[in-house]
Order: C-alpha cells, then structure tokens, then sequence
C-alpha cells in the first residue's frame, strides 16, 4: 500500500499498522515571514505556536466527534487511537495521527439472525447475509467462502486510519489552516499593540 498525497497536506500509511500522519499545509506559514519583521522572529514564532495549538485542538475534538459519528467506530476506540502533537516554536507544525487496522464487527453490536448478521457500521444498520456469529472467537463474524462448510472468512468493519481521510471527518481536519492564520493575526495585532500573552492565547 503506497503512500498518497492530497492538496491541502500530506498522509501516509503502512500496510502492516495503517498508520496516518496529517500535517498542516504550508499556506499557514505565508503570513510568518511579515510577522517577523514586526514582531522579531522569536515573537513571531510564539504568536504562531499557540494559534497552531489551539486551533489544532478544536480541530481535533471535531475530528474525531465526526469519526465516531460517520464511521460507528465507538468513542473510545476514536479517543485512544487519534493523537494530537502540539506545535513548538522550532517547528511550527502540528500533527494529527491515528492508527489501527479494521476492527471486527464484534465491536458494531454484531446480532444473528436466522437471514445472517446485522451491525451498525458507518452510521447505519448493515446487513451481512449468510453470515454468522462464532462466539467461541471473539463473537466476530464469518461467511463461507463456498457451498462447502469450510473454509471461512472473517468480515472486518472500518480502520481509523482509512476513515481520517474520508468524508465529514477529513472536512473537519482541513478546515483549520484558515482558522489558524486568523488566530495567527489577532495574537501578531495583540502583541503589536503592547498586550501581554498568556500561554493560551489570552491577554
């Protein structure tokens, strides 16, 4: 599994753990050159460290609100799984990271019924025909790959990893560029004006 790229930053997983790295795009850093010049570089680099944190923060509790919902992935695997990397003033850059594989349809509420299983994936009931609950592995779900009792096959529900990069919770992650240059701004207009910052971006 090759690692992709997309416009507005930069992802990659590996085949063997399905681990994703965001990181902000570089078009926050076009407004860094001026603010240096007004403010001298090491003010500069505060101002942008804590606009890159806070509005990383927002976007992760977006982010990962939008992936239980899209997904069905429960909240707790979500919270343990997606990571937030804060910025520091060397490196002006945040990092949203998950990983896992795709996780069984045991953790979906999987049910038997006498057509097959039922789960709540992506956010709906799905329906897996012929399909049936072994509970003495796990309560996971399998079909026969033939007519024949043997073999089967384990059926698997979405990776955090893959959903990071799809749908309502991508949008959420790639709306923070703008937000983080407008925080960038009023911290660079406060200090400008003699206002004294606080660690978390408050006078």
């Amino acid at each position: 599994m090759r690692p992709q790229h997309i416009a507005s930053g930069a992802f990659s997983f590996s085949e063997s753990v399905m681990r994703v790295v965001v990181a902000e795009a570089d078009m926050v850093r076009s407004r860094f050159e001026a603010a240096c010049r007004r403010l001298g570089d090491g003010e500069a680099r505060r101002a942008f460290t804590m606009a890159l944190n806070k509005e990383g923060r927002k976007a992760l509790t977006a982010h990962r609100r939008a992936l239980v919902k899209q997904s069905s992935i429960p909240r707790s695997d979500v919270h343990a799984a997606v990571r937030f990397t804060q910025a520091k003033r060397s490196s002006l850059e945040t990092r949203t990271t998950g990983s896992g594989r795709h996780l069984p349809l045991s953790r979906f509420g999987a049910k038997q019924f006498s057509y097959g299983v039922r789960a709540k994936v992506w956010g709906k009931a799905q329906t897996y025909p012929s399909a049936f609950v072994v509970r003495r592995y796990g309560n996971n779900v399998y079909k026969r790959t033939s007519a024949k009792r043997l073999p089967i096959e384990q059926l698997w529900g979405p990776a955090i990893p893959v959903e990071m990069l799809r749908d309502d919770a991508f949008e959420a992650w790639s709306a923070q560029p703008p937000k983080i240059a407008q925080e960038a701004q009023r911290l660079v207009a406060l200090m400008l004006s003699g206002v004294a910052i606080g660690r978390q971006g408050t006078p």
